[in-house]
């Protein structure tokens, strides 16, 4: 079964890594603003050879409003903030196997 990741809100930058003891791959970086719409998706069984991972997904905010909505597999992660701070304002990691 394919391993999902989905972005529907990303304001202002997204990173999902996937790591190892063996190092980290990147799976994707989003830059977008104003909360504009943002629709991505991508199956981890197409980029990475099958194992188990820690996938990390950090939220950068350049001011005003954060917002990020990030589903693994059928697991909702979201972060809202009206007022966050600028820089690294959200941070989650999450156990796969793909």
């Amino acid at each position: 079964m394919a391993t999902a990741i989905k972005v529907s809100a990303c304001d202002n930058e997204l990173y999902i890594v996937a790591s190892t003891g063996a190092g980290t791959s990147e799976i994707l970086h989003i830059t977008s603003g104003f909360n504009d719409p943002v629709s991505y998706a991508v199956n981890l069984n197409s980029i990475l050879p099958p194992g188990k991972y820690d996938l990390t997904m950090v939220g950068i905010n350049w001011g005003g409003p954060a917002k990020f909505a990030v589903t693994v597999g059928t697991t909702p992660f979201t972060y809202n903030n009206a007022s966050a701070s600028v820089g690294a304002v959200w941070n989650q990691t999450v156990s796969v196997t793909v």
